[in-house]
């Protein structure tokens, strides 16, 4: 090899490593150079990682099934290089006194290799490679020989140091930025990041007419939990929080860790379209984020519910991060009000362009101005059939637009409403069923379910209610059943009410079937006679086996309690068609019909 040939693979070397190179890329260039100068029939690079050979490359066939060999059975002269950090020289594979390695041999020598010189890239104390060089004959090899190869192992292992260096580097300064924007318990973003990417978020969001939604989470009483288990328990029950509620997120969701017990989730670019796709959207991701936490967690020996508080806003087009932010901080203090007094309350919403405040006040008025409506959503059977309606309130705000109820009713809490506006919608509903009944025969729906919240099912007056509707608009109790959340029934004087309805022949209806706090032993003692299957399940149903699995599960725990079943969120046919097949008795859903107005309803079904 001469000194200008040895240069010339030198610098090409240099050339390599100056690069965003990979040890990998380097020792394919260190094949790829020692072929060019060195005077032999085949090269092999070999990478030594935590103490075994890994071949990178060969440039032949034959040295190629041999690198591979070495590399399978962690033996060969490559092993031994690597082992004794020094050269291995075998002048003649086929001598039979070499009787080391005698799989690699007989590959070698069936392969047409007779001769192999092994050498170690060593530095820092440590074999960082080896430089495998083959020749069809056998023979010596030289000192000219072997002294191009270690001046080329030396080159090539100090730019695999120097990788190794930058990439140190650089993983400690990823590590340094990495622990100022994230939190260092849960590993989740903190505040920082956090409005980092919630002012991005905004800014695009204002760009293409979206909407961002941040949910404010507190998680309840955890401040019990640290006083009575010690913090080490506190951070488990945290870090755990944090787990569960990311694995119920979609992945270009945010989910972030203000401090102590609060949470933020920001989700990005939703259709700024009605208001009840909206609604639509936040009722499922609390609710995932609610079934998430409320998994039973052990501690000490105790088996904890973790239940938490949520608030959520969305944006418009000139609310700050900070506004934002601050607004769904508002709603979690609202909804942590609102379920001390009914467990079934759900997360409060901040409305955009409005204070609470001045929404509940807007609210009160709201009943009396005739802005509040009864939208009615089909249940169907399978073939399709009308079987039932559920009664679904809206508020027509004159400036907000036609609204749900989950994006209000927990003003209606907090302003004391709810038996009022619940009075209304049991008589409302009544007459729509009154005048079904004369206008359309048999083809009307057999019974409407009213939602009623573990406030209402307590109030003294709500028999005389039911009452008055039924004999003012001539219907049997058959005809007007009442529904509920799963959740409800964790508070003791529902119970008694369920009962009283029950006897008066009221068709009792739980709604989120399988999502709530309750357990299985508490619904055996409720009379409830029908299970809806939470949209939740239902989504995604056609694609995935799990989800499947689950409706399976929960329709065979509905007939075990002799429960008739509603799959609700059914949106599609392979929807309709999976939960038919799974045993559902009934279909909610957009597949079925959207929620509307009676009249709209009548001209329909009339048709």
């Amino acid at each position: 090899m001469t000194t200008r040939a040895l240069l010339d693979a030198v610098a090409e070397l240099a050339a390599a490593a100056t690069g965003q190179f990979t040890p990998d890329d380097l020792l394919r260039r260190l094949a790829h150079v020692a072929a060019q100068q060195l005077a032999v029939d085949g090269i092999g690079v070999m990478i030594v990682e935590d103490g075994a050979a890994r071949f990178v490359h060969a440039d032949h066939d034959a040295v190629d099934a041999v690198e591979r060999l070495q590399q399978l059975m962690q033996e060969g002269p490559c092993r031994d290089a690597a082992d004794s950090r020094a050269d291995v020289v075998v002048e003649d594979l086929g001598d039979p006194a070499q009787t080391a390695w005698p799989e690699f041999v007989g590959r070698a020598l069936e392969l047409g290799l007779g001769s192999v010189v092994a050498v170690p890239l060593l530095s820092r104390g440590r074999t960082w490679g080896v430089l495998d060089l083959y020749r069809h004959r056998a023979g010596p090899w030289t000192a000219e020989d072997l002294g191009a190869a270690h001046l080329l192992a030396h080159v090539a292992v100090s730019y695999l140091v120097m990788a190794a260096d930058r990439d140190e580097a650089r993983r400690a300064q990823q590590e340094l930025a990495h622990r100022s924007t994230h939190d260092p318990l849960t590993g989740l973003p903190n505040r920082t990041l956090l409005f980092d990417r919630l002012e991005h978020a905004l800014r695009t969001a204002r760009r293409h007419h979206r909407v961002v939604a941040v949910f404010f989470i507190d998680l309840d009483r955890f401040k019990a939990v640290n006083d009575t288990f010690g913090h080490a328990a506190g951070d488990t029950v945290l870090a755990t929080a944090a787990t569960r509620m990311a694995a119920a997120l979609r992945a270009e969701d945010t989910l972030a860790r203000l401090s102590g017990d609060e949470f933020v989730v920001l989700c990005e670019d939703l259709p700024r379209g009605e208001p009840a796709e909206l609604a639509e959207h936040v009722d499922a991701v609390t609710s995932r984020l609610r079934r998430a936490l409320a998994q039973p967690l052990r501690i000490g020996g105790v088996e904890l519910i973790v239940r938490a508080s949520v608030g959520v806003a969305l944006s418009d087009e000139h609310r700050s991060a900070d506004d934002l932010l601050a607004d769904a901080d508002e709603a979690m203090y609202r909804a942590k009000h609102d379920q001390r007094h009914d467990p079934a309350a759900g997360a409060a919403v901040s409305q955009p362009h409005r204070s609470a405040r001045r929404l509940e006040r807007q609210l009160v008025q709201a009943l009396p101005h005739g802005q509040l409506q009864v939208h009615y959503q089909p249940i169907t059977d399978p073939a399709g059939g009308l079987h039932a309606v559920e009664a679904l309130l809206r508020w027509q705000h004159p400036k907000l637009g036609l609204l749900t109820a989950a994006q209000f009713i927990d003003l209606a809490a907090g302003a004391e409403l709810m038996v009022a506006i619940g009075q209304w919608v049991i008589d409302q509903t009544c007459a729509q069923m009154d005048r079904w009944q004369r206008e359309l025969g048999e083809r009307a729906p057999r019974t409407a379910y009213v939602n009623l919240s573990a406030r209402e099912l307590v109030d003294p007056a709500l028999t005389t209610t039911l009452t008055n509707a039924l004999r003012t608009h001539h219907l049997q109790p058959e005809q007007l059943g009442l529904e509920l959340l799963e959740n409800s029934f964790s508070d003791p004087q529902v119970l008694p009410g369920l009962h009283e309805q029950q006897r008066r022949g009221h068709p009792l209806s739980v709604d989120d079937f399988g999502t709530g706090y309750s357990s299985l032993s508490r619904l055996v003692e409720l009379p409830v006679r029908i299970a809806k299957i939470d949209h939740s399940f239902i989504a995604g149903l056609e694609h995935d086996t799990r989800r499947r699995a689950l409706v399976d599960a929960v329709v065979t725990v509905a007939a075990s309690l002799d429960l008739r079943v509603v799959a609700e969120g059914v949106e599609t046919a392979a929807q309709a068609d999976h939960v038919a097949e799974a045993g559902c008795h009934y279909l909610q859903g957009f597949h079925c019909g959207r929620p509307q107005a009676g009249d709209v309803l009548t001209a329909l079904w009339a048709a």
